[in-house]
């Protein structure tokens, strides 16, 4: 009898074991999935309202940035992170929109914010629906850091007003060797790319953008531009538009070039190190 009762037991502990496990499988799974299903919800209930809160390089779902990974690990590191309140540029938010920012980082870099909050002008306000901020990373204790070693940074941008949606991020700079790379900063429906290039020479150089004007185009206020030594030019339908720009990169800096797309809709990104064929070209 006792045999029997033992044998009905462990004939209902299975099933329940099985259950759990699978429940132990599943949760993380349903966690992301709920967790997509609710932004894409709060994305269009906000979007009704004509509240648009976006980055190029922060996301809902907390993206993975590796801003670059050549950085020298001695001098000023700058990201810049772009916010804007359009869905494209035909669809904008008029009223302006009021943002905190909030950071973490390795324990390895010393940062610095240009700005703890900030307010993004809605075009009922005269306002293009763009604002910025920038993160300035330096080796702590101001040592020098290693070639092949990491650094991060954790930010965080909340809206406060008219509505709340928060954006977030990691965003990964590596100590890498010496050269002059550089990477495309690009999401969908964003107007423009930006793109970020290293110098970790220890002699300035003479560095060449070459792109066309068919895709993107060049940001004629742009230091870069306006401190050229050379640029070069094709006609399109009977204009003549840039198609190549040299400037120069001094020695352990970065520089932010930016482009307008002719076509929003498109991603551009392209990260350094990738082997695909990028919309903009590089050479020194």
């Amino acid at each position: 009898m006792t045999r029997r009762r033992r044998k009905k037991r462990n004939n209902k502990i299975i099933p329940l074991l099985i259950i759990l496990i699978i429940i132990v499988i599943l949760v993380p799974t349903m966690t992301s999935l709920s967790k997509y299903v609710y932004n894409a919800v709060q994305d269009y209930y906000l979007g009704s309202k004509g509240f648009y809160f976006n980055s190029d390089k922060l996301t809902t779902d907390h993206a993975e940035f590796e801003i670059a990974n050549n950085w020298s690990g001695a001098e000023t590191y700058t990201i810049t992170i772009n916010l804007n309140s359009k869905k494209n540029d035909l669809l904008f938010a008029e009223t302006d929109i009021d943002y905190t920012v909030n950071l973490t980082h390795s324990d390895n870099i010393e940062c610095e914010l240009s700005k703890n909050s900030g307010t993004i002008i809605g075009s009922q306000n005269g306002g293009i629906n763009e604002d910025y901020f920038t993160i300035k990373i330096n080796p702590a204790g101001g040592q020098a850091l290693a070639n092949g070693e990491t650094t991060w940074v954790e930010v965080e941008v909340t809206s406060t007003s008219p509505y709340e949606k928060t954006l977030s991020g990691r965003l990964i700079v590596g100590v890498g060797t010496e050269d002059i790379s550089y990477e495309i900063m690009d999401s969908e429906n964003s107007p423009y790319l930006e793109v970020n290039i290293t110098n970790s020479l220890d002699i300035g150089k003479d560095v060449k953008l070459s792109f066309d004007p068919n895709i993107i185009l060049l940001d004629m206020t742009s230091s870069y531009y306006l401190n050229s030594t050379a640029t070069t030019t094709t006609e399109i339908n009977g204009y003549s538009y840039v198609n190549s720009v040299t400037s120069f990169v001094d020695t352990l800096q970065t520089t932010t070039v930016k482009f307008y797309k002719i076509d929003p809709t498109q991603n551009y990104t392209h990260e350094a190190g990738s082997t695909e064929p990028p919309v903009i070209t590089l050479t020194y």
